[in-house]
């Protein structure tokens, strides 16, 4: 078998425990489900996958790769701090939109991660902390946001980037990430007093 061939099983494999694992959970998906989603036999996963749990983990690695690779961050260091966060929060919420299956899966089944892809899971988590607290810091020094624990606002900040998973991934709601981050960066930057 040729390397694009096996490539393409193995995208296929990885695409129909996708749809399995989003629609019933890692507990209640069953790899025949997944053989006959990808339309091969149950055997073939495991000359892929050595177990259920390998495959979930291969997609979810896939997911928070692709989370990451989404965000484009490279070229706005030099933006103030209001268009950042717009620019970060459009992306998280794009990502959502067009991950529904993948954004599920990570928010609903991380018990099933190994302490490897915990430990890779909660590094990305960290550098995503500090680059916020990163950006706060420079907002601060330039004088566009008042001096503030940057640490705790980019809490804050994350805290409601990640809120909105639940309404787009499980209840539908059908948001503009655009506007919606026009919105809330507003909220963020201004409060909410009249």
């Amino acid at each position: 078998m040729d390397k694009s061939h096996r490539k393409s099983k193995k995208e296929s494999i990885i695409a129909a425990g996708l749809q399995v694992f989003s629609q019933k959970g890692f507990h209640d998906a069953r790899m025949e489900e997944i053989a006959v989603a990808a339309g091969i036999g149950k055997g073939t996963i495991y000359e892929y996958f050595s177990s259920k749990s390998q495959l979930f983990q291969e997609i979810m690695s896939i997911s928070i790769n692709s989370y990451y690779e989404s965000l484009d961050i490279k070229n706005i260091n030099e933006l103030p701090f209001k268009e950042r966060i717009q620019i970060l929060l459009t992306g998280h919420l794009q990502y959502y939109i067009e991950n529904k299956d993948l954004s599920r899966m990570v928010f609903w089944d991380v018990e099933i991660m190994d302490e490897e892809l915990k430990e890779w899971s909660n590094k990305l988590r960290k550098d995503k902390q500090l680059l916020m607290t990163e950006i706060i810091n420079q907002s601060i020094a330039n004088g566009e946001i008042r001096p503030l624990n940057p640490r705790l606002l980019a809490y804050l900040i994350m805290g409601t980037f990640t809120s909105f998973w639940a309404p787009i991934a499980i209840d539908a709601e059908i948001i503009d990430p655009e506007t919606t981050a026009e919105i809330i960066t507003d909220i963020i930057l201004n409060g909410i007093q009249p």
